[in-house]
């Protein structure tokens, strides 16, 4: 779910690549 909340934030751009990609990597090892 923050996952794909964090993926609509990338896509309306109020997160750079970097961002998303550091953000995913940490909800990712949450898991």
């Amino acid at each position: 779910e923050r996952i794909r909340h964090l993926g609509e934030l990338h896509q309306a751009g109020l997160v750079t690549d970097d961002e998303f990609s550091a953000k995913k990597a940490e909800l990712l090892a949450e898991l």
